[in-house]
Protein backbone atom coordinates (compact mmCIF):
# COMPACT_ATOMS: atom_id res chain seq x y z
CA UNK A 1 0.00 0.00 0.00
CA UNK A 2 1.60 3.61 -0.88
CA UNK A 3 2.82 5.29 2.25
CA UNK A 4 -0.23 8.16 1.36
CA UNK A 5 -2.61 5.09 2.40
CA UNK A 6 -0.83 4.09 5.39
CA UNK A 7 -2.36 4.71 8.74
CA UNK A 8 0.75 6.88 10.69
CA UNK A 9 1.14 6.42 14.18
CA UNK A 10 -0.63 2.87 14.10
CA UNK A 11 1.27 1.18 17.12
CA UNK A 12 0.80 4.57 19.63
CA UNK A 13 -3.00 4.14 18.78
CA UNK A 14 -3.08 0.53 19.28
CA UNK A 15 -1.38 0.96 22.48
CA UNK A 16 -4.06 3.94 23.43
CA UNK A 17 -6.88 1.68 21.86
CA UNK A 18 -6.22 -1.64 24.10
CA UNK A 19 -5.93 1.10 27.39
CA UNK A 20 -8.99 2.46 26.59
CA UNK A 21 -10.94 -0.92 25.91
CA UNK A 22 -9.67 -2.01 29.33
CA UNK A 23 -10.51 1.45 31.23
CA UNK A 24 -13.86 1.05 29.43
CA UNK A 25 -14.67 -2.73 30.51
CA UNK A 26 -13.92 -1.59 34.11
CA UNK A 27 -16.42 1.02 33.93
CA UNK A 28 -19.08 -1.13 32.51
CA UNK A 29 -18.39 -3.43 35.45
CA UNK A 30 -18.11 -1.00 37.68
CA UNK A 31 -21.62 0.66 36.29
CA UNK A 32 -23.51 -2.72 36.47
CA UNK A 33 -22.36 -3.85 39.76
CA UNK A 34 -21.99 -1.11 42.06
CA UNK A 35 -24.67 1.20 43.46
CA UNK A 36 -23.53 4.90 42.52
CA UNK A 37 -23.79 5.12 38.83
CA UNK A 38 -22.59 8.78 38.96
CA UNK A 39 -19.40 7.93 39.18
CA UNK A 40 -18.79 5.62 35.96
CA UNK A 41 -20.89 8.04 33.94
CA UNK A 42 -18.03 10.56 35.25
CA UNK A 43 -15.57 8.00 34.50
CA UNK A 44 -16.60 7.53 30.79
CA UNK A 45 -17.06 11.17 30.26
CA UNK A 46 -13.31 11.40 31.61
CA UNK A 47 -11.85 9.35 29.07
CA UNK A 48 -13.68 10.52 26.47
CA UNK A 49 -12.34 13.84 27.24
CA UNK A 50 -8.67 12.97 27.29
CA UNK A 51 -9.03 10.91 24.19
CA UNK A 52 -10.45 14.02 22.28
CA UNK A 53 -7.36 16.36 24.15
CA UNK A 54 -5.09 13.64 22.91
CA UNK A 55 -6.39 14.11 19.56
CA UNK A 56 -6.18 17.78 19.73
CA UNK A 57 -3.11 18.58 21.01
CA UNK A 58 -0.58 16.03 20.30
CA UNK A 59 2.09 16.59 18.12
CA UNK A 60 2.35 13.18 16.64
CA UNK A 61 -0.86 12.91 15.45
CA UNK A 62 -1.30 16.12 13.32
CA UNK A 63 0.20 14.39 10.10
CA UNK A 64 -2.48 11.74 10.12
CA UNK A 65 -5.45 12.27 12.65
CA UNK A 66 -8.35 9.55 11.18
CA UNK A 67 -7.38 6.55 13.41
CA UNK A 68 -7.22 8.61 16.73
CA UNK A 69 -10.64 10.47 15.94
CA UNK A 70 -11.96 6.74 14.83
CA UNK A 71 -11.11 5.63 18.40
CA UNK A 72 -11.93 9.18 20.23
CA UNK A 73 -15.75 8.99 18.46
CA UNK A 74 -16.28 4.96 18.56
CA UNK A 75 -15.61 5.47 22.25
CA UNK A 76 -17.53 8.39 22.80
CA UNK A 77 -20.38 6.48 21.63
CA UNK A 78 -20.04 2.85 21.91
CA UNK A 79 -17.45 2.95 25.17
CA UNK A 80 -15.70 -0.79 25.16
CA UNK A 81 -17.26 -1.80 22.02
CA UNK A 82 -15.93 1.43 19.99
CA UNK A 83 -12.20 0.79 21.41
CA UNK A 84 -12.55 -2.76 20.58
CA UNK A 85 -13.76 -1.79 16.78
CA UNK A 86 -10.72 0.32 16.67
CA UNK A 87 -8.42 -2.75 17.13
CA UNK A 88 -10.43 -4.53 14.62
CA UNK A 89 -9.49 -2.05 11.89
CA UNK A 90 -6.19 -1.80 13.24
CA UNK A 91 -5.95 -5.04 12.04
CA UNK A 92 -7.50 -5.35 9.17
CA UNK A 93 -6.07 -2.21 7.68
CA UNK A 94 -2.90 -3.72 8.17
CA UNK A 95 -3.71 -7.14 6.60
CA UNK A 96 -5.37 -5.62 3.60
CA UNK A 97 -2.90 -3.47 2.82
CA UNK A 98 -0.65 -6.41 1.63
CA UNK A 99 -2.65 -6.93 -1.31
CA UNK A 100 -4.01 -3.48 -2.10
CA UNK A 101 -2.10 -1.46 -5.09
CA UNK A 102 -2.79 1.91 -5.45
CA UNK A 103 -5.84 3.63 -6.94
CA UNK A 104 -3.97 5.61 -9.81
CA UNK A 105 -3.10 1.65 -11.12
CA UNK A 106 -6.61 0.58 -10.48
CA UNK A 107 -7.48 3.25 -12.16
CA UNK A 108 -5.56 3.12 -15.12
CA UNK A 109 -6.28 -0.52 -15.39
CA UNK A 110 -9.73 0.53 -16.42
CA UNK A 111 -8.70 2.14 -19.91
CA UNK A 112 -5.60 -0.26 -20.88
CA UNK A 113 -3.03 0.71 -23.55
CA UNK A 114 -5.14 -1.09 -26.02
CA UNK A 115 -2.11 -0.30 -28.53
CA UNK A 116 0.16 -3.05 -26.84
CA UNK A 117 -2.69 -5.01 -25.30
CA UNK A 118 -5.62 -5.28 -27.33
CA UNK A 119 -3.56 -5.80 -30.39
CA UNK A 120 -3.65 -3.70 -33.58
CA UNK A 121 -6.78 -6.50 -34.80
CA UNK A 122 -9.22 -5.25 -32.94
CA UNK A 123 -8.25 -2.26 -32.98
CA UNK A 124 -8.56 -1.98 -36.70
CA UNK A 125 -11.96 -3.92 -36.94
CA UNK A 126 -13.36 -1.55 -34.31
CA UNK A 127 -12.00 1.41 -36.14
CA UNK A 128 -13.11 0.32 -39.93
CA UNK A 129 -16.64 -0.96 -38.80
CA UNK A 130 -18.46 -0.57 -41.86
CA UNK A 131 -21.61 -0.04 -39.71
CA UNK A 132 -24.12 0.13 -42.38
CA UNK A 133 -23.68 -3.43 -42.92
CA UNK A 134 -25.79 -5.43 -40.92
CA UNK A 135 -24.24 -7.80 -38.41
CA UNK A 136 -21.06 -5.45 -38.47
CA UNK A 137 -21.45 -5.13 -34.71
CA UNK A 138 -21.94 -9.04 -33.47
CA UNK A 139 -18.22 -9.54 -33.36
CA UNK A 140 -17.98 -6.90 -30.35
CA UNK A 141 -21.17 -8.34 -28.65
CA UNK A 142 -19.89 -11.56 -29.00
CA UNK A 143 -16.46 -9.99 -26.57
CA UNK A 144 -18.44 -8.96 -24.20
CA UNK A 145 -20.77 -11.92 -23.86
CA UNK A 146 -17.67 -14.34 -24.24
CA UNK A 147 -14.55 -12.77 -24.19
CA UNK A 148 -12.07 -12.32 -21.40
CA UNK A 149 -12.06 -9.78 -19.08
CA UNK A 150 -8.79 -8.31 -20.68
CA UNK A 151 -10.96 -8.32 -24.00
CA UNK A 152 -13.91 -6.59 -22.66
CA UNK A 153 -11.58 -4.01 -20.90
CA UNK A 154 -9.55 -3.64 -24.51
CA UNK A 155 -12.97 -3.11 -26.72
CA UNK A 156 -14.41 -0.78 -24.61
CA UNK A 157 -11.50 1.23 -24.04
CA UNK A 158 -11.04 1.44 -27.62
CA UNK A 159 -15.07 2.40 -28.45
CA UNK A 160 -14.11 5.01 -26.11
CA UNK A 161 -11.60 5.81 -28.12
CA UNK A 162 -13.52 5.77 -31.17
CA UNK A 163 -16.58 6.47 -30.41
CA UNK A 164 -19.50 6.31 -33.26
CA UNK A 165 -23.25 6.41 -32.29
CA UNK A 166 -23.75 2.88 -33.24
CA UNK A 167 -21.22 1.67 -30.52
CA UNK A 168 -23.66 3.01 -28.07
CA UNK A 169 -25.53 0.11 -27.47
CA UNK A 170 -22.62 -2.07 -26.58
CA UNK A 171 -21.62 0.59 -23.62
CA UNK A 172 -24.90 0.39 -22.25
CA UNK A 173 -25.20 -3.18 -22.65
CA UNK A 174 -21.43 -3.29 -20.76
CA UNK A 175 -23.11 -1.22 -17.80
CA UNK A 176 -25.10 -4.87 -17.27
CA UNK A 177 -21.70 -7.36 -17.18
CA UNK A 178 -21.05 -9.75 -14.48
CA UNK A 179 -18.01 -8.08 -14.03
CA UNK A 180 -17.89 -5.21 -11.18
CA UNK A 181 -14.00 -4.03 -13.53
CA UNK A 182 -16.28 -3.89 -16.86
CA UNK A 183 -19.25 -2.14 -15.65
CA UNK A 184 -16.88 0.47 -14.07
CA UNK A 185 -15.19 1.11 -17.06
CA UNK A 186 -18.36 1.15 -19.03
CA UNK A 187 -19.72 3.40 -16.66
CA UNK A 188 -16.62 5.83 -16.39
CA UNK A 189 -16.84 5.72 -20.68
CA UNK A 190 -20.08 6.93 -20.67
CA UNK A 191 -19.37 9.76 -18.33
CA UNK A 192 -16.51 10.98 -20.47
CA UNK A 193 -18.61 11.11 -23.38
CA UNK A 194 -21.81 12.96 -21.74
CA UNK A 195 -19.06 15.57 -20.02
CA UNK A 196 -17.76 16.11 -24.17
CA UNK A 197 -20.96 16.37 -25.35
CA UNK A 198 -21.96 19.08 -22.48
CA UNK A 199 -18.88 21.13 -23.37
CA UNK A 200 -19.57 21.11 -27.04
CA UNK A 201 -23.18 22.16 -25.79
CA UNK A 202 -21.82 25.01 -23.51
CA UNK A 203 -19.69 26.17 -26.28
CA UNK A 204 -22.16 26.41 -29.13
CA UNK A 205 -25.17 27.83 -26.52
CA UNK A 206 -22.46 30.74 -25.61
CA UNK A 207 -21.84 31.39 -29.85
CA UNK A 208 -25.57 31.97 -29.92
CA UNK A 209 -26.01 34.18 -27.21
CA UNK A 210 -23.46 36.19 -28.99
CA UNK A 211 -25.16 36.08 -31.85
CA UNK A 212 -28.85 34.87 -32.17
CA UNK A 213 -28.68 35.42 -35.60
CA UNK A 214 -25.93 33.19 -36.58
CA UNK A 215 -27.26 30.61 -39.20
CA UNK A 216 -23.54 28.17 -38.53
CA UNK A 217 -23.94 28.00 -34.69
CA UNK A 218 -27.77 27.46 -34.68
CA UNK A 219 -27.41 24.74 -37.62
CA UNK A 220 -24.22 23.37 -35.57
CA UNK A 221 -26.06 22.82 -32.37
CA UNK A 222 -29.70 21.34 -33.89
CA UNK A 223 -26.81 18.90 -35.54
CA UNK A 224 -24.82 18.34 -32.27
CA UNK A 225 -27.54 17.59 -30.23
CA UNK A 226 -28.82 15.01 -33.34
CA UNK A 227 -25.85 13.56 -32.97
CA UNK A 228 -26.19 13.24 -29.04
CA UNK A 229 -29.88 11.66 -29.11
CA UNK A 230 -28.30 8.95 -31.87
CA UNK A 231 -25.40 8.33 -29.43
CA UNK A 232 -27.16 4.98 -27.90
CA UNK A 233 -26.43 6.17 -24.82
CA UNK A 234 -29.50 8.39 -23.30
CA UNK A 235 -32.23 6.69 -20.95
CA UNK A 236 -35.65 7.70 -22.57
CA UNK A 237 -36.70 10.36 -20.61
CA UNK A 238 -33.16 12.05 -21.52
CA UNK A 239 -33.91 11.19 -25.08
CA UNK A 240 -37.26 12.60 -25.28
CA UNK A 241 -35.53 15.73 -23.57
CA UNK A 242 -32.73 16.10 -26.35
CA UNK A 243 -35.19 15.27 -28.79
CA UNK A 244 -37.18 18.84 -28.46
CA UNK A 245 -33.93 20.67 -27.55
CA UNK A 246 -33.24 19.32 -31.27
CA UNK A 247 -36.31 20.27 -32.80
CA UNK A 248 -36.44 23.59 -31.37
CA UNK A 249 -32.75 24.18 -32.70
CA UNK A 250 -33.64 23.35 -36.22
CA UNK A 251 -36.91 25.27 -36.31
CA UNK A 252 -34.81 28.08 -35.41
CA UNK A 253 -31.72 27.30 -37.90
CA UNK A 254 -34.92 26.89 -40.65
CA UNK A 255 -36.87 30.07 -39.30
CA UNK A 256 -33.02 31.40 -39.50
CA UNK A 257 -32.44 29.96 -43.34
CA UNK A 258 -35.72 28.89 -44.61
CA UNK A 259 -34.17 27.46 -47.61
CA UNK A 260 -31.81 24.93 -45.29
CA UNK A 261 -33.41 21.74 -46.91
CA UNK A 262 -31.30 19.29 -45.12
CA UNK A 263 -32.92 20.82 -41.93
CA UNK A 264 -36.10 20.53 -43.23
CA UNK A 265 -35.45 16.87 -43.50
CA UNK A 266 -33.29 15.77 -40.90
CA UNK A 267 -36.52 17.75 -38.42
CA UNK A 268 -38.65 15.61 -39.96
CA UNK A 269 -36.53 12.15 -39.07
CA UNK A 270 -36.38 13.51 -35.49
CA UNK A 271 -40.45 13.72 -35.87
CA UNK A 272 -40.67 10.26 -37.42
CA UNK A 273 -38.58 9.27 -34.18
CA UNK A 274 -40.87 10.37 -32.01
CA UNK A 275 -43.60 8.58 -33.79
CA UNK A 276 -45.27 11.99 -34.47
CA UNK A 277 -45.80 11.02 -37.59
CA UNK A 278 -48.36 13.41 -39.42
CA UNK A 279 -45.74 16.39 -38.56
CA UNK A 280 -42.74 13.61 -39.77
CA UNK A 281 -44.97 13.16 -42.94
CA UNK A 282 -45.71 17.01 -43.68
CA UNK A 283 -41.82 18.27 -42.56
CA UNK A 284 -40.25 15.49 -44.88
CA UNK A 285 -42.91 16.06 -47.64
CA UNK A 286 -42.33 19.39 -47.89
CA UNK A 287 -38.45 19.04 -48.21
CA UNK A 288 -39.13 16.79 -51.13
CA UNK A 289 -41.23 18.99 -52.51
CA UNK A 290 -38.69 21.51 -52.45
CA UNK A 291 -36.37 19.18 -54.82
CA UNK A 292 -34.09 17.57 -51.53
CA UNK A 293 -35.38 13.79 -52.29
CA UNK A 294 -33.33 11.12 -51.15
CA UNK A 295 -34.04 7.14 -51.04
CA UNK A 296 -33.66 7.59 -47.49
CA UNK A 297 -36.25 10.38 -47.38
CA UNK A 298 -38.28 8.38 -49.17
CA UNK A 299 -37.98 5.52 -47.16
CA UNK A 300 -39.00 7.86 -43.98
CA UNK A 301 -42.16 9.07 -45.76
CA UNK A 302 -43.61 5.58 -46.35
CA UNK A 303 -42.90 5.19 -43.12
CA UNK A 304 -44.80 8.24 -41.99
CA UNK A 305 -47.40 6.94 -44.38
CA UNK A 306 -47.68 3.68 -42.86
CA UNK A 307 -47.92 4.38 -39.31
CA UNK A 308 -50.90 7.39 -40.58
CA UNK A 309 -52.93 4.69 -42.86
CA UNK A 310 -53.02 6.33 -46.03
CA UNK A 311 -52.13 3.30 -47.69
CA UNK A 312 -53.54 4.19 -51.29
CA UNK A 313 -50.99 7.29 -50.99
CA UNK A 314 -48.20 5.14 -49.80
CA UNK A 315 -49.15 2.62 -52.68
CA UNK A 316 -48.93 5.38 -55.09
CA UNK A 317 -45.75 6.84 -53.53
CA UNK A 318 -43.98 3.71 -53.58
CA UNK A 319 -44.75 2.67 -57.47
CA UNK A 320 -42.80 6.20 -58.22
CA UNK A 321 -40.09 5.23 -56.06
CA UNK A 322 -39.62 1.48 -56.74
CA UNK A 323 -36.65 1.68 -59.48
CA UNK A 324 -34.47 4.40 -57.92
CA UNK A 325 -34.78 2.35 -54.56
CA UNK A 326 -33.42 -0.25 -56.25
CA UNK A 327 -30.41 1.18 -57.54
CA UNK A 328 -29.00 2.08 -53.90
CA UNK A 329 -26.55 0.25 -52.57
CA UNK A 330 -26.59 0.64 -48.77
CA UNK A 331 -30.02 -0.10 -47.62
CA UNK A 332 -31.04 -3.34 -45.89
CA UNK A 333 -32.93 -6.19 -47.92
CA UNK A 334 -35.78 -5.48 -46.01
CA UNK A 335 -35.97 -1.94 -47.37
CA UNK A 336 -36.07 -2.94 -50.99
CA UNK A 337 -39.08 -5.98 -50.14
CA UNK A 338 -41.04 -3.38 -48.23
CA UNK A 339 -40.82 -1.05 -51.68
CA UNK A 340 -41.80 -3.75 -54.17
CA UNK A 341 -44.69 -4.91 -51.69
CA UNK A 342 -45.96 -1.57 -51.30
CA UNK A 343 -45.11 -0.27 -55.31
CA UNK A 344 -46.54 -3.43 -56.66
CA UNK A 345 -49.86 -2.02 -58.83
CA UNK A 346 -52.08 -5.31 -58.46
CA UNK A 347 -52.61 -7.02 -54.95
CA UNK A 348 -50.54 -10.21 -54.05
CA UNK A 349 -53.22 -12.24 -54.44
CA UNK A 350 -57.21 -12.79 -54.66
CA UNK A 351 -59.87 -13.29 -52.51
CA UNK A 352 -61.57 -16.85 -53.77
CA UNK A 353 -59.88 -16.80 -56.82
CA UNK A 354 -56.13 -17.58 -58.46
CA UNK A 355 -53.08 -15.63 -57.28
Amino acid sequence: MPEAREFAHVVQVAVVAAATLVAECGIVYAYLHGSARGVPMAAHLTVTAGLAAWCRWSPGLRADVRLPLLLAAATAALGPIGAAGTLVTISLTRWYSRSAIPFEEWYQSLFPDTGQQAGDDLAARVANADLAKPGSLTPFTEILAFGSLHQKQALIALINQQFRPAFGPILKRALTDGNNAVRVQAATAMNKLDNAMLQRTLELSSRIRQDASDVMALRAIARHYDDYLYSGILDARREEDIREQALEAYRQSIDAEPGDLDSWLAAGRLLLRGKRYAEAADWIGQAMQAGLSTPQADLWYMESLYHLGRFGQLREFAGSRNERVETVDNLPPAAFEAVRLWGKQEPAFQVGGAP
